[in-house]
């Protein structure tokens, strides 16, 4: 069967990396639901979005350096298997913690799989090239959270909410099979070193240890973290500020929401152009300085009641500037290990994810503390989180991506 071309390889990963943001976005307009269905606050149905994202971190953690050595096939099966298996048993969810439980379950087979992506690209592309191809994939895969919630909000309109569930495992079933025909095996080096690895001249350790002590690598890494970081929180906190806060009806919910995406669509398609005339690394920047300035103006928004559509004008900006940091600070990163791509991009999937969830729940823990003491809920914890993200993500960007400059011969 001949190779896929780059813009088929860019469609089948991009269906691949879609399985998490379904995951997260599909159901969010069902939590309402689901809460009075589970006999429990909307509250403890949002954490289930930070269990998600713990248990995405640790399938990426396993799943990456696994594909390092046995092929990224193998494991985009495996995950999917999983993801699909647990998918299936979430229909028949009765209490909040069967659902946390299986949620993070889900989310493990999740990140086995889809750690592959950026892997394969690594394995095939290099440079500026390579943050084109994650640009490509990013804008194919940016319609999953387009379509995601207004999936979720007609499914909650004619079935119940276990319906969601049922679609995302027949999706990760129908992902895993085309997967299966149509993508290459691209980690060549995981059959030549079989024998090299088999006889512990690599180490997983080793590779874990090399990643994480690259000062420049993990500049760029810390820069997506807490850029994806701040996003989660909007995730998490968006069924309180939308459908609670403003009162914002189920079926509003799924096009505020998918606003955003939109303008993370357009961003990676400004994002492939620039790369033709600017250096990552400055559109990187760029990206970073956009969030923190509307994670500034959010902060000011929610000490003076600001608009609705105020708030998801910023909100907007805020999110889709990712669309200028993602694929430049993951190719910044990745370019600095050819060899262990797979370990590379589990480390970075799974900073981005554990902050994530401890961010979430951070905003969570504030947002009670809030009405502990005012007896009302507002949107200063989300801003505040959101605005403090963006300024780590710039400053560990500024400070440790710079290439250490060798001192001048006497």
């Amino acid at each position: 069967m001949p190779a896929p071309s780059i813009r088929s390889l860019a469609i089948l990963l991009a269906m691949l990396t879609a399985v998490a943001p379904f995951a997260v976005d599909m159901y969010l307009p069902a939590m309402q639901a689901m809460a009075i269905d589970l006999s429990t606050p909307i509250h403890y149905v949002e954490i289930s979005v930070s269990t998600f994202l713990f248990g995405f971190a640790i399938g990426q953690l396993v799943g990456g350096p696994a594909s390092d050595r046995f092929g990224r096939k193998p494991m985009i099966a495996l995950g999917l298997i999983l993801f699909s298996t647990t998918s299936l048993l979430l229909t028949q969810t009765e209490s909040i913690d069967q659902l946390l439980f299986l949620r993070a379950i889900q989310a493990i087979g999740g990140g086995m799989a889809t750690v592959n992506s950026s892997a394969m690209i690594r394995d095939l592309f290099s440079g500026d090239e390579m943050a084109k191809v994650l640009s490509m994939v990013a804008i194919v895969m940016m319609s999953a959270p387009l379509i995601a919630p207004m999936l979720g909000a007609l499914i909650v309109k004619f079935f119940d909410w276990q319906a969601i569930f049922l679609c995302l495992s027949i999706y990760s079933l129908f992902v895993m099979l085309l997967l299966l025909w149509r993508l290459p095996e691209t980690n060549t080096r995981s059959i030549r070193d079989k024998k090299e690895i088999e006889s512990g001249k690599t180490k997983l350790w080793q590779s874990y240890k090399r990643v994480l002590t690259h000062r420049q690598a993990m500049g760029y890494i810390m820069a997506i973290s807490f850029a994806f970081s701040g996003m989660f929180v909007f995730i998490t906190s968006s069924a309180f500020t939308y459908l609670e806060y403003y009162s914002v009806s189920v079926q509003m919910f799924p096009f505020l929401f998918g606003a955003n995406v939109l303008v993370m669509m357009l961003m990676n398609r400004i994002n492939v152009w620039a790369l033709n005339h600017y250096s990552s690394v400055n559109i990187l920047t760029a990206g970073l300085i956009i969030q923190l300035i509307c994670g500034i103006a959010l902060i000011m928004a929610s000490y003076t009641q600001a608009d609705l559509y105020f708030v998801v004008a910023l909100n907007m900006l805020f999110v889709g500037s990712l669309g200028l940091i993602a694929a430049n600070a993951t190719a910044g990163a990745l370019n600095f290990f050819p060899d262990i791509s797979g370990t590379a991009t589990a480390v970075i999937g799974v900073t981005e994810f554990t902050l994530g969830a401890i961010v979430g729940i951070f905003w969570s823990y504030l947002h009670e503390i809030q009405f502990a003491a005012t007896q009302q809920h507002t949107l200063s914890p989300m801003a505040w989180v959101m605005a403090s993200c963006a300024l780590i993500g710039l400053i560990g960007l500024k400070i440790l991506s710079k290439a250490k400059v060798a001192p001048k011969p006497l």
